[in-house]
């Protein structure tokens, strides 16, 4: 605690809501029930509910679900609804593979959807649900294996000849790699993918799916990510397009080649089938100088240009200090600036930066991670990966074999409660003078630090995890946001008896304004003209100043 001689500590003062503070903090609301983007405050802000929302997410796995079993094992993660739910998320990221869809050739299935949906609305979360026709997280890009790994439908896996496979440089067909210059392949996503949009349309008129995302990480062969032989397909068809379009480039050809023959088509179906927002997610790093993403076939603003039906692009963005391979040999210290860097790279044209995967194990990588991504940048999605496995680090899930939290769930689960309670104003003030994010500049320091927003003198101190955002609107107005941490102002005011007007009040926003959720611990220095408060758990303080 900040050691501050009070001539007058209050902690049990309560205080009828200002009404007329209302207004100030009130944010504009949409008429359109449907998720959607809408600008507000001269940047674009997700609705859900008629209400800005970010989706505070955590996902869950899909290899449990097996080809031949979808309807033996739809329960199979029902459990882990209710463990998304007690780690503080409001959002659920749910695979859907195309191959449970589509079972068979024009026989569709969506009881595993309609199961999710049930499932989320039973514990008051909403849902992403994450259409897997293609997965470039490991060899090959429609299959893993032909058991919980098996993305497009087996009737396309099995018949090379209708559906031809991607070539390698060294002239080498992949059976796992499908060629996206196959009419036959993408004919037959678009038709599921549309089917499946329409589906959502009719089932879930409470909206509680909030967006789609659409395949994971876009790659031609899948994981060795490096190697130049591997960078575009060298199919016939292929090569015929790359010498008609002039291209030299197999990384620029796959891209564009990609995201015109292959996703524009796909997100034009879904768009007219239900308008929901659908977005992609990258694989962080580069590949090539001047192409943001990390796989051969991303780059996001020429995603963004060819596909206007793309909402967002985000990143898949894991930090660690000493990479062993593909895992972590020692846990990321987590630095503000590193944490910022990944999203500024993505703040680009028309793009709203989000984070779609990042670590999930025991350090404080994404609870850090979260409050700049939602107070600097107002992302509509932050996700770690996932609930039941670690990542990069190994063996640190947050959600233990025998259901108990665990590992970072707890420090996740501060950083979403926090946020949650005022995740409409973070959203209207993001990357505005009027909002700033504290916490110290790398993980395991303590925070203190004296600075202003938006003309307003504050002095923060806190533990090694404690972190803030403060918003300040107006001149008597401003908002704390946080945990495990002490944040002092002076004001001249702050004397007898000028005080009588102060109201400092623990709150969170309802639709219907502010409600007061009881007294924070906080006190004044008459004598040095000094407010303090203290929020040692997850909380949000509303100050109106005399």
């Amino acid at each position: 605690m900040v050691g501050i001689a009070f001539t007058l500590f209050l902690t049990s003062f309560s205080f009828a809501q200002d009404t007329a503070s209302v207004g100030v903090w009130q944010v504009p609301k949409s008429t359109e029930a449907i998720p959607h983007f809408q600008t507000v405050n001269g940047h674009q802000v997700l609705y859900v509910d008629n209400q800005p929302y970010s989706m505070l997410a955590v996902e869950i796995p899909w290899w449990d679900l097996r080809v031949g079993h979808y309807r033996e094992d739809e329960t199979v993660y029902d459990d882990l609804y209710a463990k998304a739910k007690e780690l503080g998320a409001n959002t659920l990221k749910v695979p859907v593979k195309w191959s449970m869809i589509e079972p068979e050739k024009d026989q569709y299935d969506f009881s595993y959807v309609d199961h999710a949906i049930k499932m989320a609305s039973e514990n008051h979360l909403h849902l992403v649900l994450d259409w897997f026709g293609h997965y470039a997280s490991g060899d090959g890009n429609i299959y893993g294996n032909l058991s919980g790994e098996l993305y497009a439908p087996l009737y396309i896996v099995k018949d090379e000849k209708t559906y031809p496979r991607a070539i390698d440089g060294d002239s080498i067909p992949h059976h796992n790699a499908i060629s996206y210059d196959s009419p036959e392949v993408i004919d037959r996503e678009i038709k599921a993918f549309r089917r499946f949009m329409l589906h959502l349309r009719n089932a879930d008129p409470q909206h509680v799916i909030v967006g789609i995302q659409l395949e994971n990480e876009i790659s031609v062969f899948g994981s060795d990510r490096h190697n130049p032989k591997l960078f575009r397909d060298h199919s016939p068809e292929s090569n015929r397009k790359f010498a008609a379009q002039g291209f030299t480039d197999d990384l620029k050809y796959s891209v564009w080649d990609m995201s015109t023959t292959w996703i524009k088509p796909l997100t034009e179906a879904a768009h007219a089938a239900y308008p929901i927002p659908i977005f992609h997610n990258y694989v962080g790093g580069s590949v090539e100088e001047g192409l943001i993403g990390g796989s051969p076939g991303e780059d996001v603003q020429t995603y963004l240009n060819n596909c206007p039906y793309l909402s967002f692009i985000a990143i898949n963005a894991y930090f660690c200090a000493e990479w062993h391979g593909d895992s972590c040999g020692a846990p990321s210290q987590a630095a503000t600036d590193e944490l910022r860097a990944v999203l500024k790279r993505y703040a680009i044209s028309r793009n709203v930066p989000a984070v779609t995967e990042t670590n999930s194990g025991a350090s404080l990588v994404a609870p850090r991670f979260a409050f700049i991504a939602l107070g600097e940048f107002g992302v509509p999605i932050f996700a770690p990966w996932s609930l039941t496995m670690s990542y990069p680090e190994s063996r640190e899930p947050y959600v233990l074999p025998d259901g108990r939290l665990s590992n970072g769930a707890f420090q996740l689960r501060d950083a979403y409660q926090s946020l949650e309670k005022a995740l409409p104003q973070i959203l209207l003030y993001a990357g505005t003078d009027k909002l700033k994010v504290f916490q110290a500049p790398t993980r395991g320091q303590q925070l203190s630090v004296t600075d202003t927003v938006n003309g307003l003198p504050l002095h923060i101190t806190g533990s090694s995890d404690g972190q803030a955002i403060v918003i300040h609107p107006a001149e008597k107005q401003f908002l704390i946001v946080g945990y495990n941490i002490d944040v002092s102002l002076k004001q001249p005011e702050l004397v007898w008896p000028s005080i009588q007007a102060l109201h400092v009040q623990r709150v969170h926003w309802s639709t219907a304004g502010w409600v007061i959720d009881g007294d924070p611990f906080y006190g004044i220095d008459q004598a040095s003209h000094t407010l303090w408060m203290g929020l040692e758990y997850p909380e949000a303080v509303l100050v109106t100043l005399p």
